[in-house]
């Protein structure tokens, strides 16, 4: 077994066993935070809304790199960027879920962004594929030959 296949394979479960579960959470809570939203709309509430919407696209982004690096079409440098939004606010959501847990005096809408939380899971296979894309890929000729 060569090494690009053990990463497609590692990739494969990773978005399985990882990503499918957390993303299926995660869109399901954040559609049901964003109907819980009424107006007016405040600072707080575009807040929630925002960091639902930019979650959302992060994980859609997550699924077409890994989709787009297993099937070996060109990367859409847009979806990368996305991935890469969805794991800065998991970031900033385990940043404040830190501040929280040593006594950090919050107001409410911190506490909702940092229930994102729940979604640091996705961060192993988006470094995964972080480093995938970094480093060169074997030609296909050179895997049939092996």
């Amino acid at each position: 077994m060569n090494r690009e296949l053990c990463h497609r394979i590692l990739i494969v479960a990773e978005m399985l066993l990882l990503a499918l579960p957390v993303s299926v959470f995660c869109l399901f809570f954040g559609l049901a935070l964003l109907m819980t939203v009424g107006f007016p709309w405040g600072l707080e509430e575009l807040a929630i809304m925002i960091f639902v919407l930019v979650g959302t696209l992060g994980i859609v982004g997550l699924w077409c790199a890994a989709i787009t690096y297993l099937t070996r079409r060109t990367r859409s440098i847009w979806w990368w960027r996305a991935a890469c939004m969805g794991a800065g606010l998991v970031s900033v959501s385990l940043m404040l879920f830190c501040l929280i847990a040593f006594g950090w005096e919050r107001p409410e809408w911190v506490v909702i962004i940092a229930l994102g939380v729940f979604a640091s899971p996705l961060l192993i296979p988006f470094l995964h594929l972080a480093y995938l894309l970094r480093t060169p890929r074997e030609p296909l000729s050179t895997q049939a030959q092996q």
